[in-house]
């Protein structure tokens, strides 16, 4: 299977606990993929938040590249840990982890695979001693997803440009109607008046060539 492009904003945090107790927070955030051994150079950080204290901001774009098969069996989550910034040694605030399986359940994407436009979440972060303490907020997008359904997933197939379809929404140009009929081939035209009298001519002329 290909891989999955997750593209992440880290955006901000709220509320969280002041590990420091007597001096503002200086805030950042390092994002990793938990359970994808194969990717253990994806790490990146955000920069240092050093006005917001307990209500960081960031706004910090970041891709992932994580293999569809292991987000689809459920064994690759998302994990945001938070720290604060010391001289004598940053210290934990606490983490968010998601797994990707429920990332991907959270949208449908479109027909091409990609998702046009990012998801706005928030998650309550865990702090060292376990108790959920201030959320994290993040938008992401995945590139190249599968359409997952209650029979399974396929991997979403693209339509041809308008050019190459035809008309309608599908590519799908319906047949002419039958000779005859109106529009659609529902209702029967009458035959015209002329048309008639001809009929009825050619009838009267086969009749006498029968007689002779």
């Amino acid at each position: 299977m290909a891989n999955l492009t997750l593209e992440l904003i880290i955006n901000s945090a709220s509320d969280l606990e002041n590990v420091n107790h007597l001096t503002r927070m200086n805030v950042y955030a390092i994002i990793t993929l938990g359970g994808d051994k194969t990717q253990k150079n994806q790490k990146m950080k955000t920069d240092v938040d050093h006005s917001g204290g307990s209500n960081p901001n960031w706004n910090h774009s970041t891709k992932f590249f994580v293999k569809e098969k292991l987000v689809l069996e459920g064994r690759v989550s998302l994990v945001v840990s938070l720290f604060s910034k010391r001289l004598l040694g940053d210290k934990d605030i606490g983490r968010v982890e998601v797994p990707l399986l429920d990332l991907l359940h959270s949208q449908t994407p479109p027909t091409n695979g990609n998702f046009q436009g990012m998801k706005f979440v928030s998650y309550q972060v865990k702090t060292q001693s376990k108790k959920m303490k201030g959320y994290l907020t993040l938008s992401y997008r995945f590139n190249g997803a599968p359409v997952i359904t209650g029979q399974g997933y396929h991997q979403a197939q693209t339509l041809a440009p308008p050019s190459q379809q035809g008309y309608g929404p599908y590519g799908y140009i319906p047949p002419p109607p039958p000779p005859g009929y109106g529009y659609g081939g529902l209702t029967p035209q009458k035959p015209m008046r002329n048309e008639a009298n001809i009929r009825d001519g050619d009838t009267f002329v086969s009749a006498l060539s029968l007689l002779s």
